[in-house]
């Protein structure tokens, strides 16, 4: 593969569509450890008024949909638009990724923090030329965390396997998230210029009322309408 502007862009724009996705996932956990917290809490008030299978459901539907989440992004198909994949083609054009073609992608801008330096360190071990090591580390972590999820999902998400799984601990599932999300956003930074520590967003409004009141309005406020 020769690497070019049209190919760098090709990797700046499914990085984005990487980030979106991603992020719905990273946000998606976030949304339930703040539900699993409120079930903790009220956890005899929940089985008093039988809602331990509404919660059952709710678990089962988070762990299917961030396992595929998960698994999205360590898929490496030529029709596949992935984190793998993506740092796959990357590490086979290691040594073509010069700091100079950096520069030509990100121009300096005088009135402004020269950071294109300590982002190509990112990828890169002397600050010249990206370096294939750094990035294959970086698959191999990614590959190593979310292996166990990508068995989970083929043998009993997608599949009925007979084999079986040895299940999915919420700490496994957990740092596989982790991991995509600290690896993605340097790459979102390397390629885009766009930095951030983490793709999850801060929800501004209290979305946990809703467990203070009845789901359902009540019927003298229906009979009043």
């Amino acid at each position: 593969m020769k690497l070019g502007k049209r190919e760098w862009d090709g990797w700046a724009e499914s990085i984005m569509k990487v980030k979106d996705d991603l992020q719905s996932t990273v946000n998606d956990r976030e949304v339930f450890r703040g539900f699993r917290d409120v079930i903790r809490e009220n956890e005899v008030w929940i089985d008093a008024h039988e809602g331990g299978h509404f919660c059952q459901f709710v678990l089962r539907s988070y762990v299917a949909r961030i396992v595929l989440g998960v698994r999205r992004q360590i898929k490496n198909q030529a029709e596949s638009i992935s984190l793998k994949r993506i740092l796959s083609q990357m590490q086979d054009c290691a040594p073509q990724i010069t700091f100079d073609f950096y520069l030509q992608r990100f121009p300096r801008d005088p009135e402004y923090v020269p950071w294109q330096e300590p982002t190509f360190k990112y990828v890169s071990a002397d600050g010249k030329v990206a370096s294939t090591q750094i990035i294959a580390d970086d698959l191999e972590e990614v590959e190593r965390l979310t292996k166990k999820v990508e068995e989970f999902v083929d043998r009993t998400v997608a599949h009925l396997d007979k084999r079986g799984s040895d299940g999915l601990t919420f700490n496994e599932l957990d740092e596989a998230i982790d991991t995509l999300d600290r690896i993605a956003v340097r790459y979102i930074c390397f390629l885009t210029g766009q930095y951030r520590d983490t793709l999850k967003a801060t929800i501004q409004f209290d979305w946990k009322r809703i467990f203070s009141v009845p789901f359902r309005e009540p019927a003298e406020a229906l009979a009043n309408r």
